[in-house]
């Protein structure tokens, strides 16, 4: 549940850790070999040539992390970075945009190197040199033009530029800054499903004082390696898809949730407390009793509740079952990490879902792993780690042998009020190696008009990703959240919701129940619109097929 909420404007993009494909799945990389392999041009000027060794991290990074079927590609050779790596490029020191179109460059590199992937960081010299953001953005547009030329199915990767803070050049900070917020636009209008455009904010968390040399060039240590983390799950996502194993169980199609026997399903659902009423347990069949198809089911890893242990839960399965219920289990434990001292991590989270692995194994079916909920608070830095954090997860989830469908909650306490999960859910999908993971938006103050339910919904759909709502209310501290559009809009776009909550909410958030002390036949206001109103439980939930 969403606690509080505060409206900084600091807008951070954020970078993903590795992911290891299990030891035993080695055949999907050796098929994947067997493809050319993907072409990849760094265009840019010092910042990614001299010696630009965020290339030889990012190669490195990439090979090690299962994607070895990978050129980089570029007339300039590799420099010195302390080890081996394929370091062609065409990072020219001292180039500009405008530069490079007026000379007419760009089409005799694409020539010579036929690129699948262009990563591209630059404008930083036309900056300095003082030309216009719309004289750069119209460069852009003719080296766009002329990399679709030389492949009609190129994908561009584009940086925010890093900031710049030289002693000879007082206003080009803000002229990054003028320059950067143009650069998502541009995007938008220029990406075509053929020949996509990615923005990578390289500028947000990147500090001229601690990551740069001389306020310009990244240095050796923390400067190369976030504008390799920042790259990583963009270039990922770029990549052709690798032969993994297919799902068992309850798996991710497209935008879709499917059961095994690939019949859609379409979540509809309540949120129990059990970590803190663990004796309710005929919840479980009060909550079926309403008609919904789904329970999401609050448990501790020990950290701040709990721990659940792995009887409880194998006791918990087994309820959900026996109600005919989809079972969504979540780690409370994270809730506001960053503001709440006591919350634990994502990587705590996954730990605490390896030890009770035996009590989920064979359960694909029935059961779902929400990571851990509301991961992150309003903590600007902290929830900028949202990917790295999830696709870390992820990663140590699937190496333990787990092939269940996964949740991963938002951050800034759930709402994602800066849009940091819906930019870089993609990524994280990408990274998951069975690509069987859904996103889960709470929505209460923050999503108060049908507007802003409407946006957030449409973005999702418009990349192609699985969504649900996790958790929502029909009032809150912190706003009214508009819960008929809510209902409406999941209920005509196939979108599964679970209301918050069946019972038991205290510290002034008690209209959040929907059963008074968890008496089913004694509604709340909020209990007879969500179980019973239009779109409501009752009207639109369908019991999962795997119970026939």
């Amino acid at each position: 549940m969403t606690k509080r909420l505060n409206f900084a404007v600091l807008f951070v993009l954020l970078a993903s850790m590795l992911f290891v494909a299990p030891a035993a799945r080695t055949a999907p990389v050796a098929r994947a070999a067997e493809a050319a392999a993907t072409r990849i041009m760094p265009l840019g000027d010092s910042i990614t040539g001299s010696p630009g060794c965020w290339r030889a991290l990012l190669w490195r990074h990439l090979r090690d992390s299962g994607h070895p079927n990978i050129d980089f590609v570029g007339t300039l050779p590799a420099q010195g970075c302390g080890f081996a790596y394929d370091g062609e490029n065409e990072g020219h020191g001292g180039f500009l945009a405008t530069g490079i179109v007026r000379n007419n460059q760009l089409p005799g590199w694409l020539a010579t190197t036929r690129p699948d992937i262009v990563l591209m960081h630059l404008g930083t010299n036309d900056v300095w040199n003082n030309i216009s953001t719309s004289s750069i953005l119209n460069a852009y547009t003719t080296l766009l033009g002329q990399m679709r030329a030389s492949n009609p199915r190129i994908k561009l990767v584009m940086a925010r530029i890093i900031p710049m803070n030289p002693s000879g050049c007082t206003a080009c900070g803000q002229r990054v800054v003028d320059l950067n917020s143009a650069i998502p636009g541009w995007a938008r209008a220029h990406s075509t499903a053929a020949s996509p455009i990615t923005v990578v904010d390289q500028w947000s968390g990147f500090n001229t004082a601690t990551d740069t040399a001389d306020g310009v060039h990244p240095n050796s240590t923390s400067g190369i390696q976030k504008i390799e983390r920042r790259w990583y799950p963009a270039v990922v996502a770029a990549l052709p898809p690798t032969l993994a194993p297919e799902a068992v169980g309850l798996r991710v199609s497209g935008t879709r949730i499917v059961e095994a026997n690939g019949a859609t399903f379409v979540m509809r659902g309540v949120n129990h407390p059990y970590v803190w009423y663990p004796s309710q347990n005929s919840s479980f069949a009060n909550i079926k009793a309403t008609g919904a198809n789904t329970i999401r089911v609050v448990l501790g890893s020990g950290k701040r509740w709990g721990p659940t242990s792995v009887n409880e839960v194998t006791n918990i399965v087994s309820l959900c079952k026996q109600s005919r219920l989809i079972c969504v289990l979540e780690v409370h434990d994270t809730t506001g990490y960053g503001d709440e001292g006591a919350a634990a991590t994502l990587d705590q989270a996954a730990s605490y879902w390896i030890s009770v692995a035996g009590a989920l194994r064979g359960q694909e079916n029935y059961v779902v792993i929400n990571l851990g909920n509301e991961p992150f608070g309003n903590n600007q830095q902290v929830s900028a780690t949202w990917a790295s954090a999830t696709t870390s997860a992820i990663r140590r989830l699937r190496s333990a042998g787990f092939q269940h469908l996964l949740m991963a909650d938002a951050p800034m306490w759930g709402q994602d009020w800066q849009n940091i999960m819906r930019d870089n859910a993609g990524s994280v999908l990408n990274s998951d190696p069975q690509r069987n993971t859904v996103f889960s938006i709470h929505m209460y103050g923050v999503y108060n008009t049908a507007a802003k339910v409407n946006a957030y919904f449409d973005a999702f759909r418009n990349a192609g990703l699985p969504l649900v709502v996790g958790e929502f209310g029909s009032m809150h501290s912190d706003g009214d959240p508009d819960e008929n559009t809510i209902m409406a809009q999941a209920q005509s776009r196939g979108l599964g919701y679970l209301g918050w909550s069946w019972s038991g909410n205290g510290g002034g958030v008690e209209y959040l129940d929907m059963v008074r002390s968890f008496n089913p036949s004694n509604l709340t206001t909020w209990g007879q619109r969500f179980l019973n109103g239009t779109n409501g439980i009752r009207q639109s939930s369908r019991q999962a097929t795997i119970y026939g």
